[in-house]
């Protein structure tokens, strides 16, 4: 008897969720357009990467080879454009987090005793950003900034009367030399001390750096950022069912409808497990949608045990599932339901990584059900694992399922 009555609401539900197209969009469209807008934004492969466009209106040695180096550079995703004015428009309109410009004369101004600069423009809206792109550039362009700096002391050197250098004119002049050839000699002697200097200490450094790995396991390969955003947005937004539920069960409760339904042999486990098991499989459904159009999409390597992958899926919906239950028996008021879930939304993505990867408090992330998901996905994809990898994450997800089902039973209130 029971198990029927659950199943008429479960099925209940269900309909109820298929006629409001405008939700299913919230929480199946919105993470795949984010993912997309964010990928682009941060680079595609590889670590996460800042992507930023560049302009070279010098065209000279030294920034062929600041070009050079910031291309090398991994944590920076380069594209070129022709103007600055093209570079300052579309950086406003939010494409790129940054533009890096190389003025005119950059070449011959780094070597003069007021130096030269290197200019970047920053999205108004990521103006908090701008040390990240700061800081990259300033790594990558030291090494032709100490060049720089040889040539430009040898020439305030050499711009000083040859006797204030200990210098005798007329001994140069006997000898065949000028002070020009005497200046471009040491200046090449002494870049070649420098740089073997600097090269010495790259090689063979006082300091060294052992890198241990955690464990013996070796990722399959370095995990791109889809790795993270997939499942991250995925389960960020499958977690707005959250105020979906908690509209439901308000509504049923002002109407009357849950002290008429209290007048039937239906106990309030059942009614729960009726209102959780619907939301917990449109949470299941959200994820296999977005994972699979990312696969399609992004090239999201879904990895290689899929039954694994299947089970985190169910863990994560039963997760979804408990913790919305809970939160929406504990709602009173309208105002309540409209703030509560998307608040609760909000923070434990940002505590849990789910917004973005670098965001995230540590202390606190383990707490969240978005954590132990997206950990999960993450063994499975980027890092090869199997089942046994996931267990954990797997006892965690249902346990905090059913955690929340048992105390939404113990707080249901029909009015």
């Amino acid at each position: 008897m029971m198990l029927r009555q659950i199943w008429a609401i479960t099925r209940n539900e269900l309909k109820l969720a298929a006629q409001a197209p405008a939700q299913w969009a919230l929480v199946v469209l919105t993470p795949i357009i984010f993912i997309a807008v964010m990928g682009a934004v941060f680079g595609a492969t590889g670590t996460p990467t800042v992507a930023v466009y560049l302009v070279d209106e010098d065209g000279g040695r030294v920034s062929r080879q600041i070009i050079s180096a910031l291309r090398d550079e991994p944590t920076l995703a380069i594209d070129r454009l022709e103007s600055r004015a093209d570079a300052d428009s579309k950086v406003g309109a939010g494409e790129r987090m940054a533009a890096i410009i190389l003025p005119p004369g950059l070449s011959e101004a780094v070597v003069t005793p007021e130096g030269g600069e290197i200019e970047i423009i920053i999205d108004p809206a990521r103006e908090q950003s701008a040390g990240i792109v700061l800081g990259v550039v300033q790594a990558a362009t030291a090494p032709m900034l100490i060049d720089a700096e040889v040539t430009r002391g040898v020439r305030t050197a050499f711009a000083t009367p040859p006797d204030n250098l200990g210098l005798d004119a007329a001994d140069l002049d006997d000898a065949g030399l000028d002070m020009a050839t005497v200046e471009k000699f040491l200046t090449a002697a002494i870049k070649g001390v420098v740089a073997s200097q600097v090269q010495d200490a790259i090689d063979a450094p006082l300091v060294r750096i052992d890198p241990q790995p955690a464990t013996d396991d070796t990722p399959q390969r370095a995990p791109t950022i889809f790795d993270y955003l997939v499942p991250g947005y995925s389960v960020f937004f499958a977690f707005f069912l959250m105020g979906m539920m908690a509209e439901v069960v308000l509504n049923e409760r002002v109407s009357g409808t849950l002290r008429r339904l209290f007048t039937l042999p239906l106990g309030r486990v059942g009614y729960l497990a009726g209102k959780t098991i619907p939301y917990s499989l449109m949470a299941m459904l959200q994820v296999v949608i977005v994972l699979g159009a990312s696969s399609l999409l992004f090239a999201y390597d879904l990895g290689g045990d899929l039954l694994a992958l299947g089970l985190m899926i169910a863990a994560t919906g039963l997760a979804i599932g408990g913790v919305s239950i809970l939160v929406a028996v504990l709602i009173r008021t309208e105002g309540q339901a409209n703030s509560i879930p998307t608040l609760i939304t909000l923070v434990t993505a940002a505590i849990s990584g789910a917004m973005f990867p670098s965001i995230r408090v540590p202390a606190l992330e383990v707490f969240t059900p978005q954590y132990w998901a997206i950990q999960g996905f993450l063994k499975l994809t980027a890092l090869g694992g199997t089942l046994d990898d996931v267990l954990l994450n797997l006892g965690i997800l249902a346990g905090m399922g059913l955690l929340g089902l048992g105390i939404a039973a113990w707080r249901f209130r029909y009015s």
